[in-house]
């Protein structure tokens, strides 16, 4: 049986709050993740990087949930189609839902930040261990000859 437009809101709205928490545990690990390097800790740094997989795979699946509703429900998979679905709540569920989505991406906007500089620290966590092992290293990048 198809969801109703109200279930489709609701299973939306609740997306939200749940990203939240997801978000917040990813921005830990990462956060942890930045410290692992600056200890050159390789074991933990694995085992933060496995813990950090099942949350990446659990935001995907919500992505592609809302980007479903927001198709059944007839509007964009977009940030402005998030941003109409919102406004067209009742005002004080709109305003809530709406302040949901800032932390939102503000949470995205810094686990970005802390995936990037991470991306960094392990690239030059690499050059480092090739250097002390004499091994080369193949990371994507600029080669100087």
């Amino acid at each position: 049986m198809a969801a109703t437009r109200t279930e489709l809101v609701q299973q939306f709205v609740l997306s939200i709050s749940e990203d939240i928490k997801l978000y917040r545990k990813l921005l830990a690990l990462l956060q942890h993740q930045k410290a692992l390097y600056l200890k050159f800790d390789g074991e933990e740094l694995s085992n933060n990087i496995h813990n950090q997989l099942p949350v990446l795979k659990q935001l995907g699946s919500n992505a592609s949930k809302r980007s479903h509703t927001l198709q059944q429900l007839q509007l964009p998979c977009s940030e402005n189609g998030a941003k109409k679905l919102i406004r067209a709540l009742p005002a004080k569920l709109s305003d809530t839902i709406a302040k949901q989505w800032q932390i939102l991406e503000a949470l995205i906007k810094e686990c970005q930040k802390y995936n990037h500089d991470n991306g960094q620290s392990s690239a030059a966590f690499h050059e480092l261990l090739g250097e002390l092992t004499g091994q080369e290293q193949h990371c994507y990048g600029e080669h100087v000859r």
